[in-house]
């Protein structure tokens, strides 16, 4: 991170065309899937929105009461309430300068591969964001739900440590383990997003049957099924961090909204300066082009009450499995 990185002769030395033929190799790189579990609100015509989230439950009585009493009954009351969230739609940028003479010396477009990289560093970020509260190991704006989804499951106490049961089929699946502190909570679980390095545990556990738990589902869009639960192994980035191996959950309870999708401006003219104020490149004097790609967006984290866990500060949507 900073305002001096640009694109250098070394780093397009493989795409200027030699003698022999030349392929661009490049890894597969996955679309966020917290948009895809999530749920996606309207576009927000202003920076925020605020969603009404029930906070308390209506209740009904019995007129007369069980002895059965001839005179006439009086009827109770019963409140109910809702709760303020804001959604607020923050920026995330990224400028990205490349002198015009590697630009004319490449056999191969250039721009539609980093717009590419952009997009999929984009996805990566958001994730990192809703997951685990950071971008880059960095805290996300004070705007954005602290600490994201694992941050919340912790409060709630609603996390399992690797190891505390007698496999890792009981910290996943019995009672005790993370799918049931959810489900303790109210809420089914519906998606469940872990490392990459986890899959090889997850493919040995089976059930009482012996059929294994995480099923290969092809065609589906997604990696796997857990219990019944679309399962993913996200490849664009550690989005989870080092201490989480697993985030299971009801994920129409992470609910984002685009303020602006991802726009991208080609400039040739212009400066770019550090923090401090400095002149680190200038665009027409150097003969430089740079792509500046921005995206606004905003995520919230409502917590509906329900009747199976009516306090607040004990009640989560999500569960982590934490290492």
């Amino acid at each position: 991170m900073g305002y001096n990185d640009l694109i250098t002769a070394t780093g397009t030395d493989p795409l200027i065309p030699t003698e022999q033929s030349m392929a661009i190799i490049k890894d597969s790189q996955d679309a966020s899937i917290a948009m895809r579990l999530a749920r996606r609100l309207p576009d927000l015509p202003r920076k925020t929105r605020t969603l009404k989230v029930e906070d308390s439950l209506a209740t009904v009585y019995m007129v007369n009461g069980p002895s059965g009493a001839n005179a006439p009954g009086l009827k109770q009351t019963s409140d109910t309430s809702w709760d303020d969230v804001v959604l607020t739609a923050e920026e995330l940028a990224v400028i990205i300068p490349i002198s015009q003479e590697q630009l004319d010396d490449t056999m191969v477009p250039i721009w539609p591969e980093v717009r590419g990289q952009v997009a999929s560093a984009f996805s990566a970020a958001f994730d990192e964001a809703c997951m685990i509260g950071t971008i880059g190991g960095v805290a996300v704006f004070t705007s954005w739900p602290t600490g994201g989804i694992r941050a919340a499951a912790v409060a709630a106490g609603n996390s399992v440590a690797l190891g505390a049961g007698a496999d890792a089929y009981d910290d996943l699946l019995s009672t005790g383990g993370v799918f049931s502190t959810v489900e303790a909570d109210g809420f089914e679980v519906n998606g469940c997003v872990g490392l990459v390095s986890m899959k090889s545990q997850l493919r040995g556990l089976r059930d009482l049957q012996g059929n294994p738990i995480l099923n290969k589902v092809p065609g589906t869009g997604m990696d796997y099924e857990l219990d019944g639960a679309p399962m993913y192994f996200p490849k664009n980035g550690n989005v989870l961090g080092a201490a989480t191996n697993l985030i299971v959950g009801d994920f129409s309870k992470l609910v984002y909204a685009m303020r602006q999708d991802v726009t991208y401006t080609l400039a040739t003219e212009g400066v770019i300066t550090d923090g401090a104020g400095n002149v680190v490149i200038n665009l027409f004097q150097q003969d430089m082009v740079a792509l500046r790609a921005v995206m606004r967006i905003g995520f919230a984290l409502p917590n509906p009450i329900n009747v199976a866990q009516t306090t607040a500060a004990s009640r989560c949507p999500f569960g982590v499995l934490t290492t």
